[in-house]
């Protein structure tokens, strides 16, 4: 029984010990209007689903859980946001080239239409963020629709 509450104790203290690590979640920052939001090419009803399924790992604007501040959860939280992030940042959209606005595309339609985005880890706390088959190929049609103007 003893040791039972010896290590208890330990775990404790570890969880406790963890927390002072830091989390390296990025800090969110200003767009200075490279954002997707501020593109010409963008409509209403696919941006807002971005916002709910894909801006808080692929974006600068970041809604962070209560459990972002709990370690090892924030963590994790850093790692899915830092890489999304580097394939991927809406709050960048307007940095990119045509030539790799149209390569994110590409990835955005296999991505969709193959269900890996978002992932299966972010919709089991963010149930709203999951894509059903009507907003599906209301994106992948943007997709389609916005390559085709960009190369235009």
């Amino acid at each position: 029984m003893k040791a039972i509450k010896i290590i208890i104790a330990g775990l404790v203290l570890i969880f406790i010990g963890v927390q002072f690590i830091p989390t390296g979640i990025p800090e969110n920052k200003s767009d200075e209007g490279k954002s997707i939001v501020n593109d010409s090419l963008i409509n209403s009803p696919v941006l807002e689903q971005f916002r709910k399924s894909c801006f808080d790992c692929h974006s600068n604007q970041v809604n962070l859980p209560w459990y972002s501040k709990v370690a090892p959860s924030s963590w994790l939280l850093a790692g899915h946001i830092n890489e999304g992030r580097s394939y991927l940042n809406f709050s960048e959209w307007g940095a990119y080239s045509t030539r790799e606005k149209i390569g994110l595309l590409e990835d955005i339609r296999d991505e969709v239409s193959a269900g890996k985005m978002p992932l299966k880890s972010y919709l089991l706390v963010h149930g709203e963020a999951r894509l059903d088959s009507a907003q599906k190929s209301s994106i992948l049609k943007w997709v389609d629709d916005t390559s085709s103007r960009i190369l235009e």
